[in-house]
């Protein structure tokens, strides 16, 4: 067999065209944009990421109508609390249900519903470092940020990886059992 044979100076230069070349197909690929970040004011007035880096993070829909399907979709999701690595954010829809001088009431409610889940989670020897924060949108501007832009009468979700992509949604979610399938999958 024969042996092609190329002096040292022509393999040097063929290896510096094959790095450039290398280069420059990468240099030309579209870098993917980082998604643009979706900011909220939670109960307590506290700016919440809900889009947030460093972590998974599932965002429920829920509304004054789905507390007792949103609560159970809160418990379901309790052996993950404590996860460093994910995060629960609750974005209750009351777009035209509640008149401004009548938020402040909501707000300490919402605080006293917060107070007995913190106590429920201790009692069972669950240690969530962060709350899962509660973010009352009066306005509809989260809602509409995260792509919800009507009244529904079940629970939706949706789930952001660790660089603040969306990478999973449900509408409609019919169980709690449903929900933990998804984090499964994801974690």
């Amino acid at each position: 067999m024969h042996r092609l044979s190329f002096p040292k100076s022509s393999r040097a230069s063929r290896y510096g065209l094959l790095a450039s070349a290398i280069l420059l197909l990468g240099a030309s690929r579209p870098a993917i944009a980082a998604p643009a970040p979706i900011n909220a004011q939670d109960v307590n007035g506290h700016q919440v990421a809900v889009n947030g880096k460093g972590h998974y993070t599932l965002v429920i829909y829920t509304n004054p109508d789905l507390e007792d399907e949103s609560r159970a979709v809160t418990l379901a999701l309790d052996p993950y609390r404590s996860r460093q690595d994910f995060t629960i954010i609750r974005v209750v829809d009351l777009r035209g249900d509640v008149p401004p001088e009548m938020r402040g009431i909501v707000r300490v409610q919402i605080r006293e519903e917060l107070a007995k889940e913190n106590k429920r989670l201790k009692k069972a020897g669950v240690d969530v470092p962060n709350q899962a924060p509660i973010i009352p949108d009066f306005s509809g501007s989260t809602l509409d940020a995260l792509g919800w832009d009507g009244v529904y009468d079940q629970v939706h979700l949706v789930v952001y990886d660790p660089r603040g992509h969306e990478i999973k949604r449900l509408a409609n979610v019919s169980s709690a059992a449903q929900v933990t399938r998804v984090v499964d999958s994801i974690l």
